[in-house]
């Protein structure tokens, strides 16, 4: 049913109303002409009780003719709630059901880093230099993500740093208060992100994010370290992967991107082989510590890490 078919409904009811109104009040009125009585009381009051018992009759006969004979007014007097509740259940699979598919069909995660290179502005340089320097990278990535995403569904990114709208936001970025503040103090790294989830169709978009370009880590540096009781068996990838895991939260709170904020290792087989065998013939506490292979920076791009086995703890 449209608008013009409630509003339709809407007067015939209104109509039936008046009807039922009308017949009511004539045959009350025919009633107290004749001063006819009922169960002993004064006409007045008989024709009041009749007028009423005969609009309440003809409600109830206008009621359920419709219920006899209509399946849908048998479901709205008597189902309403539980239709009701089964709408709303439907809509709230159906949107599940939106929201996966396009969970699943995301091709940028929103705060993905999108671009695998990076710029390092320095205190020393002049503003222009520094303009010059973020417009030729925003022009770099925008043709590096239009190779990248166009085939996978995204559509082109439209400008360029000489575009007078996409100049105002680069001088934005570089009068931020975070990216003044950062060249205080040194160097600042800045890279490419998604700042919004990307599904096929969507048009290319990404953000750029500041980091002050500070040692994170000095070389042979202790990171964190791993317990382990000799005369046991240890599973290398498990105690490698607590390690790896402290060192990647402890960069990112330093002010590591958390991009970069991985350890690489350059650890061997026979390496390996040997850490498990030591333990596992040995006696008492062993630690397996984690320390910085070199100067770890945010433009690092990762976190190189060496590993050696002990009986002290970091």
């Amino acid at each position: 049913m449209g608008v013009l078919g409630g509003i339709v409904l809407v007067f015939l009811i209104v109509l039936v109303a008046g009807l039922i109104a009308y017949v009511g009040d004539r045959v009350g009125h025919q009633v107290g002409r004749k001063r006819l009585t009922l169960f002993g009381l004064r006409p007045k009051y008989t024709s009041t009780l009749v007028a009423i018992g005969t609009g309440m009759t003809i409600a109830f006969v206008a009621t359920v003719i419709p219920l006899l004979t209509t399946p849908l007014a048998r479901d709205a007097f008597f189902h309403l709630s539980e239709i009701n509740n089964r709408v709303n259940e439907l809509q709230a699979r159906a949107d599940a059901l939106e929201k996966q598919v396009r969970e699943n069909n995301v091709v940028v995660n929103r705060g993905e880093l999108m671009y695998d290179q990076f710029l390092i502005l320095s205190p020393q340089q002049s503003a222009s230099e520094r303009f010059k320097r973020l417009a030729a990278f925003f022009d770099a990535t925008v043709q590096s993500l239009d190779r990248r995403y166009v085939p996978q569904g995204l559509k082109a990114f439209k400008g360029t740093s000489a575009d007078p709208d996409i100049q105002k936001k680069l001088t934005a970025v570089l009068a931020d208060q975070r990216v003044q503040g950062f060249l205080i103090s040194g160097p600042v790294l800045i890279v490419a992100v998604a700042d919004e989830n990307l599904f096929p169709n969507d048009t290319i978009s990404f953000t750029v994010a500041p980091f002050l370009d500070k040692p994170i880590f000095r070389a042979h540096q202790a990171l964190t370290s791993v317990e382990i009781d000799g005369g046991t068996a240890i599973i290398p990838n498990v105690a490698y992967g607590q390690l790896n895991s402290a060192i990647r939260q402890e960069a990112i709170e330093l002010g590591m991107p958390p991009y970069f904020a991985n350890a690489i290792s350059s650890l061997t087989l026979a390496e390996v082989q040997a850490t498990q065998s030591t333990i596992r013939r040995g006696h008492g506490r062993y630690y397996i510590v984690a320390r910085a292979a070199s100067d770890v920076y945010p433009h690092t791009g990762g976190i190189p890490v060496g590993f050696e086995l002990g009986r002290k703890p970091k």
